[in-house]
């Protein structure tokens, strides 16, 4: 796991024109933001779109100038290596610390780079505890590979004199 960011997360709701969204991701593609974490899914009302960007300000002038109505909500980017398991483990340890996660979400991108969205009741905690995690995972990486490189040493170390 890499980094833990506090982002902002839009949502728009689309009625049920089918064009509506291919000119959503139009929009919000030609923006010049990247889009990180796209989710969508349909309700008795339309479609419904949440999109986490690099820059959410630029988005939403974006969206709104086209027409759309918007809604924003603070959430959590997990930027994950492509690792199967590794949302789900995180999902685990907020709730075993207590944390209820409301919903959660991961798009992989075309490298081997995944984000996971999370939305819960205590996102600051959620938060802590993710950086947390992140740091332990990154030191335990670094430790492991430390030992790899201290056992190349010893392997080819010189016999030591009598």
């Amino acid at each position: 796991m890499s980094t833990v960011k506090r982002q902002v997360e839009i949502t728009v709701n689309l009625s049920n024109e089918p064009a509506l969204m291919g000119r959503l991701m139009a929009t919000a593609g030609s923006c010049g933001a990247e889009v990180l974490a796209p989710c969508s899914y349909y309700s008795y009302d339309g479609a419904v779109v949440m999109l986490v960007t690099d820059d959410a300000d630029r988005t939403l002038r974006a969206l709104e100038g086209a027409g759309f109505s918007c809604k924003c909500d603070s959430v959590l980017l997990v930027e994950i290596p492509d690792e199967p398991g590794i949302a789900a483990l995180l999902g685990v340890k907020l709730t075993a610390a207590g944390i209820r996660v409301l919903y959660s979400y991961l798009f992989r991108s075309e490298d081997t780079q995944g984000y996971v969205v999370f939305k819960t009741t205590d996102d600051n905690r959620a938060f802590y505890l993710l950086e947390v995690e992140s740091l332990v995972h990154e030191l335990a990486a670094a430790k492991s590979w430390q030992r790899a490189v201290e056992s190349q040493f010893e392997e080819h170390a010189l016999p030591e004199a009598a």
